[in-house]
């Protein structure tokens, strides 16, 4: 393990898991070789441009058939890391429960804030409003679960017919071993990129918000880092929402479950709501 102060420690979650490089590296491999195979077969569409910088753009896969609805993954990396060609297979579980996915990238900092990467993932949001039907879904995972959390904040939608629309179509959002207060990344060194002071970190912490009317489900793993089980936790009581603990399962691997068309979360994600 590398030497990491006491504050990065708790946020750390590459140095505490077993073969974590390795792990990236199959994500890298196993996400090509998803979009290779859906190009071929006419199911995938790359690079769609939702914004107007280089980075706002999505890839899209569908099912086989006439998509029943629409989810969105939002990638983690604390803001500061990856991009969307990462996670290309982790659609394949709402894929194949009959769902199109799209899997954007956004800015990251320190290019830009948090609060600008929060009105990118909006501007996807509206895009997909208006330019597919059905339901929605999200999901995201770490920093996405952040988003995906701030997605949901009352404060993020001041325009009445945008949320009327919102609130009409969203189905289901779950957030993914999330972080849901930021203050205490305040005291660590990723904050040189990050450049949160108190009261932008308190703005863009989703447990000091109020919650849309919408279904949300946060998904954490057993053997996560103490501190985003402690996140997990405090936004499950600020939002007096369902918390599910996955057995044995740690930061990086919880997102197996999204291969998976029988697991929890691709049926939370994909099952519309009476």
């Amino acid at each position: 393990m590398k030497n990491i102060n006491e504050n990065d420690e708790a946020y750390a979650n590459a140095a505490f898991i077993a073969n974590s490089e390795q792990i990236v590296q199959d994500w890298i491999a196993k996400a090509e070789l998803f979009r290779k195979k859906k190009l071929k077969s006419g199911l995938a569409n790359l690079d769609i441009a939702y914004g107007n910088s280089h980075r706002q753009k999505f890839d899209l896969f569908l099912p086989q058939k006439e998509p029943l609805g629409t989810v969105i993954f939002i990638h983690g990396g604390y803001w500061i890391d990856f991009d969307k060609s990462y996670w290309s297979h982790f659609a394949s579980g709402v894929i194949a429960r009959g769902y199109r996915c799209i899997i954007p990238s956004y800015d990251l900092c320190p290019n830009v804030r948090i609060a600008e990467i929060n009105g990118q993932i909006k501007d996807l949001i509206c895009y997909v409003l208006g330019k597919y039907e059905g339901m929605i879904s999200m999901a995201g995972h770490s920093a996405g679960g952040h988003l995906v959390s701030r997605m949901v904040s009352n404060d993020q939608w001041k325009n009445f017919e945008l949320k009327k629309e919102l609130l009409q179509r969203l189905v289901h959002v779950v957030a993914i071993s999330p972080l849901a207060d930021l203050r205490p990344l305040l005291e660590t060194t990723m904050n040189k990129k990050l450049k949160l002071n108190l009261d932008t970190a308190k703005e863009e912490s989703p447990v000091l918000h109020t919650k849309l009317n919408v279904p949300f489900t946060i998904f954490v793993g057993e053997k996560e880092r103490p501190a985003f089980l402690s996140q997990a936790t405090s936004l499950s009581e600020a939002w007096s929402c369902s918390k599910i603990i996955t057995n044995g399962q740690h930061h990086f691997n919880i997102l197996d479950h999204l291969e998976n068309k029988r697991s929890k979360l691709v049926e939370l994600l994909t099952r519309i709501q009476a």
